[in-house]
C-alpha cells in the first residue's frame, strides 16, 4: 500500500517524454512525498531533496550502463548524464562550442 503523501512518476529532468528514454524508466521507480517534500527511489526507498540527485542515484545504483551517454567530442561513454557532464566540464571546458545540456 502506497503512502497517501507519495505520488508516482514525479516528472522529468530534461523534458524528454518518450518510452525509450532513460527518464521514462526512472519515472516509473520514483515518487514524491508531499509531506516531507522529498523525492524517493521506490527501489531502495532512499530519499533525496532534489529530483536530479535521485535520478543520478538510480542510474548509477540500479540501472548501471542501462543507458549510455556518449561524449560528443571524444566518444567516451558514461553510465549517467551526471558523469558525462562532469567529464565535459573537466576535459572539454575550453571548447568554444561546449554548452551544458
Amino acid at each position: 500500500v502506497m503512502d497517501p503523501n507519495m505520488s508516482q512518476g514525479s516528472g522529468g529532468v530534461d523534458g524528454n517524454k518518450g518510452e525509450g528514454n532513460p527518464e521514462h524508466l526512472l519515472q516509473q521507480y520514483s515518487a514524491f512525498n508531499s509531506k516531507s517534500n522529498m523525492f524517493q527511489c521506490t527501489i531502495c526507498n532512499k530519499q533525496f531533496t532534489r529530483k536530479f540527485n535521485m535520478y543520478n542515484h538510480m542510474e548509477i545504483a540500479h540501472f548501471p550502463y542501462q543507458f549510455v551517454y556518449e561524449c560528443e567530442y571524444c566518444s567516451h561513454q558514461f553510465p549517467s548524464r551526471n558523469r558525462k557532464m562532469k567529464h565535459l566540464s573537466c576535459f572539454h571546458k575550453d571548447r568554444k562550442d561546449f554548452v551544458k545540456k
